[in-house]
């Protein structure tokens, strides 16, 4: 009796399928033929500092929990309580003075103008700096003529 084996295609590992997908957005894509819209930019932005923001608010309560616990010396019932109030003001500080902060802040009229000024400054540096690096190539080449020896 002769078997036969039936091949099937192997897939992807989960981590070649993922790398693939995030390849496909235009951020990670530099070769993108869609550029990254303004608003997409701007939620980007808003995003980052929002975590960001959540994440220092979360470990400044941490340290003040800490610090409280230690300089109180409270038992365990009590060290508990301290972080459950922690945690408590934690989520308190970002949902009232965090993300209205960055809501007021950060708005998309405000980001707009600060990207223009921001690529403004960059056009300004790159003119800048072609003319300086051609300035530094020649007198590094008048330079280099005046050292060598004469043949």
């Amino acid at each position: 009796m002769h078997t036969r084996r039936r091949r099937s295609a192997r897939t992807p590992g989960l981590m070649n399928t993922l790398m693939f997908k995030l390849s496909l957005i235009p951020p990670f894509n530099p070769l993108s033929e869609f550029p990254m819209s303004t608003s997409r930019r701007n939620v980007i932005i808003r995003s980052v500092a929002s975590i960001a923001g959540d994440i220092t608010i979360g470990i400044a309560m941490a340290n003040v929990c800490v610090w409280a616990i230690q300089a109180a010396t409270l038992g365990l019932f009590l060290s508990f309580m301290v972080w459950l109030l922690g945690a408590l003001l934690s989520l308190v500080l970002s949902q009232l003075v965090l993300h209205p902060t960055v809501k007021l802040l950060l708005s998309d009229a405000k980001l707009d103008a600060g990207m223009d000024a921001i690529t403004g400054i960059a056009l300004a540096l790159d003119a800048v700096g072609g003319v300086a690096v051609d300035n530094a190539l020649r007198f590094a080449k008048t330079t280099w003529a005046r050292m060598r020896p004469a043949a």
